[in-house]
């Protein structure tokens, strides 16, 4: 169920403002201009967006991960009371893979392929200081079992190319949660597994979400995905969230334009079993090399005015939990989303 704001406790991730430029040599693009958002202990957060919007740069930021090119900056963006941006690199080791863990999008290259499995997990739990070689063997071995993999113990001493996409996975996913971490970021976790291993992934997910009490940032394109694992939303869009609410409110009454596109872009099948219509955004992503000071969406937006280019677009209150970044009202907005569906475009 999602969180509620007003009783749960304090975020344990908070971020106001933050901006990751990159350095090229023809000028800074501009991955993310200022994104905000709380994550609050327990839930599953989802950042959904289309391909280059600026979800994984922004995690990558929190870990403090990104290339030598590139360079962060927020007004805030804090976790469980440490300032992320502002830790050296010796602390920022002490959090990561300690109480905040990342898995990455391509279990084919997330593992070393020269070491084995017994040793990669093996080693953040030593290096954080939780327990010596045997102690460590020893929670691989319960994690392994835990996340799936039968005869965890032989498993210690296979290499990644000994495994299944599937299995490496599951390793990975154990690997996060060796030292016992307060929030793990989930970075396209189904990427290049087939339909059924990602169903059991993000089954296995929820499950320890749940035994262990994770709070889980879920970064993904996929819609589905998020109807069926997140708490709450938010929608990117060329570097900016431009909505966000829980999970349930976003699909019945989405309101920013493009977060309406993305509904509408999910394969429908009527009852006879053939595929209705499959809606498309017109246009083009504009480019991150330049700074916009109105709604980045207004030249692909069958609802765009002049107004849309006049000033800077903020997030706005629709509710007390649903915000969106539009000039227009949600009256107007849901009258139009109203329209479509009254049009059979699908859901």
């Amino acid at each position: 169920m999602p969180v509620n704001q007003e009783t749960a406790a304090e975020p344990i991730l908070s971020v106001r403002n933050l901006k990751v430029a990159i350095r090229t040599p023809v000028g800074s693009l501009h991955a993310t201009d200022g994104i905000s958002y709380d994550v609050y202990p327990g839930e599953t957060f989802a950042v959904v967006g289309e391909s280059g919007c600026g979800k994984s740069i922004s995690s990558l930021a929190l870990m403090g991960l990104l290339p030598r090119a590139a360079a962060a900056t927020a007004d805030l963006c804090t976790f469980d009371g440490h300032p992320m941006l502002s830790l050296s690199r010796r602390e920022l080791s002490q959090i990561r893979g300690d109480k905040i863990s990342m898995i990455f999008q391509d279990p084919m290259t997330s593992l070393n392929p020269v070491y084995t499995i017994g040793n990669q997990l093996t080693e953040v739990y030593i290096r954080h200081g939780k327990g010596g070689r045997k102690e460590a063997t020893e929670r691989a071995v319960f994690l392994l079992e835990r996340v799936g993999i039968k005869n965890a113990a032989q498993r210690l001493k296979s290499y990644p190319h000994q495994l299944s996409g599937g299995l490496r996975q599951r390793v990975v996913i154990a690997m996060a949660m060796m030292c016992e971490p307060k929030l793990i970021i989930a970075d396209e976790p189904t990427t290049a597994l087939d339909v059924t291993v990602q169903t059991r992934t993000l089954a296995l997910l929820a499950e320890l979400q749940r035994d262990f009490g994770l709070a889980i940032i879920l970064i993904t394109h996929d819609l589905g995905v998020v109807a069926s694992m997140a708490d709450r939303v938010a929608v990117m869009y060329a570097g900016r969230i431009v909505e966000t609410a829980p999970t349930r409110e976003l699909f019945a009454a989405p309101l920013h334009p493009y977060t309406q596109g993305l509904i509408q872009c999910i394969p429908n099948f009527e009852q006879s079993g053939e595929p209705s219509h499959l809606h498309t955004i017109p246009g083009m992503v504009p480019s991150l090399f330049k700074r916009h000071h109105g709604c980045t969406f207004h030249n692909r937006c069958a609802f765009a005015t002049p107004e849309c280019t006049a000033a800077p677009v903020e997030l706005r209150d629709a509710t007390e939990t649903h915000r969106y970044a539009c000039v227009h009202t949600e009256q107007e907005l849901l009258g139009y989303w109203r329209d479509a569906e009254t049009q059979e475009v699908v859901r």
